[in-house]
């Protein structure tokens, strides 16, 4: 059960690499650090099964859903460049339905889920109204984007409710697909409401894939 935490220490220095290149700009650090930090994180992953606590179909779906992450981090790097973001945008939308789905089929619907469903789409509706002016060609992707991204995160916070995944596991995934949606909410201020300096969005992007990854080695924790 302890494999999954032995690459930790090495992935926590990527994440500090990663935030000090995106802050700089620097784009040829960026380009090693950022797909090197999720391939590890799929490392991380595949080592879940080796544990007993592991569910060998939920750890080879998120390894799924990592790896199409890892693709989409090859396509992310220069974040200005609209084609870039085009495609980053299309394989992350099908990296985080892979996730959403993941989490449904192992652990169905719930009956607060309508609540969390509920407050979500109030967000949604805030953050499109925040960055609507500055989208330009962007509106529809963004507008599919952002409605995925919230979707991944009602579906891991349902896992808290139903009784298919143990309670770490569960916390795991919530916390993790919770920072992915805030990293993505500053990028998309970065981006489409005022350029600023980074202050979390990096290390929210890398630390919630690991999260991600970790929770297969905890899933039958009960």
């Amino acid at each position: 059960m302890y494999f999954p935490l032995i690459p930790i220490p090495i992935y926590l220095v990527l994440i500090i690499l990663y935030m000090i290149a995106r802050n700089r700009n620097d784009l040829k650090r960026t380009s090693f650090i950022q797909p090197t930090a999720t391939f590890l994180a799929m490392i991380i992953a595949a080592l879940g099964y080796l544990s007993p606590a592991a569910d060998q179909g939920y750890t080879t779906w998120i390894l799924v859903g990592l790896g199409l992450c890892f693709l989409a981090d090859i396509f992310n790097i220069d974040m200005t460049n609209d084609k870039v973001l085009y495609a980053a945008i299309g394989v992350f939308v099908i990296a985080y339905l892979e996730y959403a789905v993941t989490f449904t089929r192992f652990n169905g619907f719930q009956r607060q889920d309508l609540v969390v469903a509920g407050a979500f789409i109030l967000i949604y509706i805030l953050l499109m109204r925040l960055y609507w002016k500055g989208l330009g060609n962007f509106k529809i992707p963004i507008l599919i984007y952002g409605l995925v991204m919230p979707f991944m995160v009602t579906r891991a916070i349902s896992t808290l409710f139903g009784s298919s995944f143990s309670l770490v596991s569960a916390i795991l995934v919530t916390v993790g697909c919770t920072m992915l949606f805030l990293g993505d909410v500053e990028y998309g201020l970065h981006r489409f409401r005022k350029p600023l300096k980074f202050f979390f969005g990096p290390i929210c992007y890398a630390g919630g894939q690991l999260l991600i990854a970790l929770s297969c080695s905890y899933f039958l924790l009960h």
